[in-house]
């Protein structure tokens, strides 16, 4: 429920869109109750739900049942697990192309880059035809348990050999 999540955007884009919202995120910290309090509570209802914090297969089931998972970050998030977790259910993500989002996204297959609230709300449609079975198939290829294993054997192989991990970068896209 951080600001840095952009939940207020992804409530303008439902709306925009013409579709419910179903938002799940925790609300432990102070700085997540305020914002919560003073900016997402009063943008509730008329088709946007809270749900909570969800996981296991709750979490498996929402993200399944989703037409998009929508992730307006305002900020360069390293690594976005929830989107990764969200392709893999063949769910597509529209998100910001910043942080690890533009190099999780590919365009067209798992979702799209959005330039901003009116164009995500745009591609909500677009998202809703994408292939679900390529979307998962995707994110199997480059973020599946054997594809991260075979990048950190690597890694560690290149670091006994060598003592250091080496010019290249291991990433979710190459070994």
């Amino acid at each position: 429920m951080s600001p840095d999540k952009g939940v207020d955007t992804a409530i303008e884009v439902a709306r925009r869109a013409g579709r419910p919202l179903l938002i799940a995120a925790k609300m432990w910290e102070p700085d997540e109750v305020r914002f919560h309090d003073e900016v997402v509570r009063p943008l509730l209802g008329d088709g946007v739900t809270y749900v909570g914090p969800v996981a296991g297969p709750a979490k498996d089931a929402l993200l399944e049942g989703a037409v998009a998972l929508l992730d307006p970050l305002r900020w360069p998030e390293p690594f976005g697990l929830v989107m990764v977790e969200a392709m893999a259910r063949g769910t597509p993500v529209l998100a910001f192309p910043q942080g690890a989002a533009a190099e999780i996204v590919d365009p067209g297959i798992t979702g799209f880059h959005c330039r901003d609230g009116a164009h995500m709300a745009a591609l909500v449609d677009r998202a809703a035809a994408l292939d679900r079975r390529a979307c998962r198939r995707r994110a199997e290829d480059r973020f599946g348990a054997r594809r991260m294993v075979a990048a950190h054997v690597a890694l560690y192989r290149r670091l006994l050999d060598t003592g250091t991990p080496g010019s290249a970068p291991v990433s979710a896209g190459a070994v």
